[in-house]
């Protein structure tokens, strides 16, 4: 089937250890069923509009998309989150997935959480991928030095000052690029 893609599910800021665990099983689901890996992201962090403040992010935008072709992310699909996005419903972006966006394979972090009021959870993906026999990939909490790897505590990193720690989180240099 041409055009098959696994897509690996998330924001992606700082596109750090957790994340690359997360893309390390795209790849490898990709190469087992002979598609595309790819990422599906969002132009704003979606607490922005949820909450109406989103984090000081890690990394722009585009150097974001830089980092996921770095891990070997063949393409990266940017989903606008708007209010039509924020409202939909967990099911609906399901379907979106899988019939607009051709995806062949999904990847999550166990902490994914989509859909209208963050409804739509990993457990619920993989039960809607089994139904339609379309594999899903729940990836476990990762850890470094018995801390949870996420992108608020490197956030929190940065803040301080403490980029050698910051790095050894992210797990490549830390790049922030613009004015």
């Amino acid at each position: 089937q041409p055009g098959k893609k696994i897509y690996a599910l998330g924001f992606f800021d700082g596109v750090h250890l957790g994340h690359q665990a997360l893309l390390r099983a795209c790849l490898e689901l990709a190469q087992k069923t002979d598609a595309l890996p790819c990422a599906l992201t969002f132009d704003i962090h979606p607490q922005d509009l949820v909450q109406g403040n989103a984090p000081a992010l890690i990394n722009t935008p585009a150097d974001r998309r830089l980092l996921l072709e770095q891990f070997g992310m063949a393409s990266i699909h940017t989903l606008q989150f708007d209010e039509k996005t924020r409202q939909m419903p967990w099911q609906d972006f399901f379907r979106y997935l899988t019939e607009d966006l051709n995806a062949a394979g999904l990847v999550c972090g166990e902490d994914f959480r989509f859909g209208y009021k963050g409804e739509g959870t990993a457990e619920k993906l993989k039960e809607l991928c089994k139904e339609l026999d379309i594999p899903c990939i729940v990836v476990p909490e990762q850890t470094k030095d018995g801390i949870r790897i996420s992108s608020t505590h490197i956030r929190q990193l940065i803040a301080e000052g403490n980029m050698k720690k910051a790095v050894a989180f992210l797990g490549h240099p830390h790049i922030l690029s613009g004015t």
